[in-house]
This record gives structure tokens, sequence and C-alpha cells, in this order.
């Protein structure tokens, strides 16, 4: 015969007036509250510039918050385009919902059991088999013959005068071989001398100075991304010693007048659209369209270095002046 010890304790629940019924049902709902989705979002620039600060504060804005409802997945190539499939091949694996990418389409190709919607913030061009929802809706050539007509434009504008010029760039680019196409182009258009340096990647720094020295240009056009930036700031800051000015995309550079897209409106687009992905839209619900407009930033420190003084027409079409 078996004994009570033999047997588990068993308690049973009763309400009381000190413990209703309700108090139960409080319980149980606790287990019904729905679950806070988690979404993965995937990053892929060139650098942690200004653009990524602006579109992870728009996610923010969105209600998107990091640690609580989004994971943010970051990768950077610091101007190394051959660690770009690498670095793709990384954030594909993590399985993101979105991927937003301001880097050309590397060649490797992905394939469709890999992808993703993907993002781009920099020009539209496909991305091996997956869809590619342009921020910007412009292809490469058109980009960058955009892109060098502005540059010359604001070079002549800024040295009235000027008639030669000297443009760095890097034909085993898609991008550049436009890029100096639409420069050669409105050269020729305005009777100016234009001479073209071709870099590679990885050109020595001595050899590039040695070439500015012997051109002697009136200014110096520095095609976008030709190298890695640390390598475009010891170019730029070499002419700036020796008095000669120029022109490219970026600031950063040290450049005496910086112009490209306005990146800061595209982040921006760019994050609304990671919402709407988010939401249940599909990327061709999404209103993409040419960028709107360009910004000029003119650096009034590089011009008391070279002891310019910065045209009113210059000014005037300035987003911003640094000073």
């Amino acid at each position: 015969m078996l004994s009570d010890a033999s047997f588990p304790l068993v308690t049973c629940y009763s309400p009381s007036p000190a413990a209703p019924s309700s108090l139960l049902g409080a319980r149980l709902s606790v287990f019904a509250q729905p679950v806070t989705p988690v979404h993965r979002i995937a990053t892929l620039g060139a650098d942690t510039t200004q653009v990524w600060d602006v579109f992870h504060r728009r996610l923010k804005e969105l209600g998107y918050v990091e640690g609580e409802n989004l994971i943010l997945e970051r990768r950077w190539s610091h101007g190394y385009e051959d660690r770009v499939p690498t670095l793709l091949a990384e954030l594909l694996r993590s399985k993101p919902d979105v991927l937003v990418t301001s880097m050309l389409p590397p060649t490797s190709r992905i394939e469709a059991e890999q992808c993703v919607p993907i993002l781009a913030i920099a020009v539209w061009e496909p991305y091996g088999s997956c869809r590619t929802v342009p921020v910007a809706r412009v292809s490469q050539a058109s980009s960058a013959r955009e892109v060098s007509a502005n540059h010359l434009r604001l070079a002549r504008a800024a040295v009235p005068g000027a008639s030669s010029f000297l443009v760095l760039t890097n034909s085993e680019r898609p991008f550049l071989v436009e890029y100096v196409r639409g420069l050669e182009s409105s050269a020729a258009t305005e009777g100016v001398t234009l001479h073209v340096l071709d870099a590679g990647i990885d050109s020595d720094i001595g050899n590039l100075a040695a070439a500015i020295t012997r051109e002697a240009p009136d200014v110096l056009i520095v095609a976008p991304s030709f190298l890695r930036p640390d390598a475009r700031r010891q170019i730029v800051r070499f002419a700036t010693a020796r008095g000669i000015p120029s022109i490219g995309s970026y600031v950063a550079d040290g450049v005496l007048i910086a112009a490209d897209y306005d990146w800061t409106a595209l982040a921006l687009r760019a994050a609304d659209f990671v919402d709407q992905l988010l939401k249940g839209a599909t990327p061709l619900e999404l209103s993409t369209g040419a960028p709107t407009r360009f910004e000029v930033i003119v650096d009034g420190r590089i011009a008391k270095i070279l002891k310019m003084t910065i045209p009113e027409s210059v000014l005037s079409q300035a987003d911003r002046v640094l000073n």
C-alpha cells in the first residue's frame, strides 16, 4: 500500500474575495501581449559619413530604435572597392529585411536565393538578379555627366580666366569613364584645355604630385572616388600648398568647392523607403525619381590659404560657406 508521501503535494486554487477571478485574467493577459517585431537593416557604404548619420537619425524619428525593435548591420569599405563583394556577402548572410547601400554594384553576382530588397542611394544599377530600388532614379552615365558638367562650370566661375584644367581620374571605374567624357565634351564646347591624369587605386602619391607640378594647371578637378579618401586628401593638400585650387565632390577632401547631389536629402528619402517596405509596401509602390538638386559647398578656409576671393556668382550658388 502506498503512503501519502508517495504523491506530490497538489494545491488547489479557488478564487476568494481577496483574490478575485479578474486577477487570474490579468495574469493571463500578460502572455497575450503582442510581440514587437525586430527588424534587421543592413547598410553598406564607403565610410561613416554624415549621410549615414542622417539616415540613422531619420529611422529613429520614424520609431525604429536600435536595441529595441531594430538591429543595424553596418559595413564600410573605406574606399577599397575590392572589399565590397566580401562585405556584401557578410550582410546577406545575416538575412536583413532591407539592404541600403551607397556603393555601385560589385562585379560579383548575387544569386537569386540570396536576394533581399536593395535600396540604392547612389546611381541606379542592378545588383545581379536582385531587385534594386533606386532612391534616386539616375544611371551611371547620366549621373557622371551631370556631376562633371557642374564641376567644370564651378571651376571656371571660381577662377575667372582659367584655361588649363587637370583632372585626376581612374579609367578602371566605369562611372569615371563617363565623368571624363562629360568633362571633355564641356571643355571642347567652352574652348578650354583639359588634361587627364589617369591614376589607379594604388598609384604612387609622389608620382601624382610630380605630375601636378609638371602640368601646373590653373585648377585641379578631382574626380569622385578616383583614389582612397586618405590619398585624395594628400593630393589636394599638395595642390593647395602650391596655390592650385581644387574642385571635387567631397568637402572633406579639402577642395575649395565641393559639388554633388544633395546626399542628405537622399538619405532621408532612403529611410522613408525603409519604413514603407517594413510596413508592407512593395518595391514597385515606392515613388522614385531623379535627384532634385545639387549641393554646393564653398570652403572659405581654403580660399584664405590660397589668398583667393571667391566671386559673388559662386557664393550665391553655395548652400554652405565654411569659414
